[in-house]
């Protein structure tokens, strides 16, 4: 199955709209987005989420300031970079970088973004298997398919690859 489905035609809607009245206004006019609609459901045969490795991945924009450059939230282009950092990270410890909602309820709650600790519980009642050792984030803003596409999900697929991840929780900012 395709990752989006007529990315040719997506492609094409966002460079003669979109990105065009971007590099002509230097305006952002989200009427002129093409949204992706896939209409093909992905299917495969289940898993046993007790004996599975959970990777968590957010689009919160959560790095490291101490060892990691924050996200470039000011590019209306977006940031299609990722940042990884172990799951025993504490809270206090991680930052956001993300312009494009509002952080209050992540800063109040960091697990609303980040369930780390929620997930471990799980493991520890034996509801799924591991968790993965690594998090990763990334921005959400990320208006070009095909950036998001060549760039940001090879990087995510050779993490759950190098860490035998059997499935992945995706936390929407």
């Amino acid at each position: 199955m395709e990752i989006v489905e007529n990315l040719i035609s997506w492609s094409e809607s966002y460079q003669s709209g979109w990105l065009k009245e971007f590099n002509q206004n230097n305006k952002v006019d989200w009427n002129l987005y093409s949204y992706v609609k896939n209409t093909t459901v992905i299917q495969s045969k289940g898993i046993n989420l007790s004996q599975s490795k959970f990777l968590l991945i957010s689009s919160a924009g959560a790095y490291l300031p101490a060892k990691q450059p924050p996200f470039n939230a000011a590019n209306l282009l977006g940031d299609y970079s990722i940042r990884t950092f172990p799951i025993s990270t504490e809270f206090e410890e991680i930052h956001y970088s993300h312009d494009h909602y509002d952080k209050t309820a992540v800063i109040q709650d960091a697990q609303v973004l980040l369930p780390l600790r929620h997930l471990q519980s799980m493991v520890n009642e034996n509801i799924i298997g591991e968790m993965s050792t690594t998090v990763i984030s990334f921005m959400g803003y990320q208006p070009d398919v095909n950036n998001t596409i060549n760039q940001t999900i090879p990087e995510i697929f050779a993490i759950v690859i190098a860490e035998k991840v059997d499935t992945v929780l995706l936390v929407p900012s």
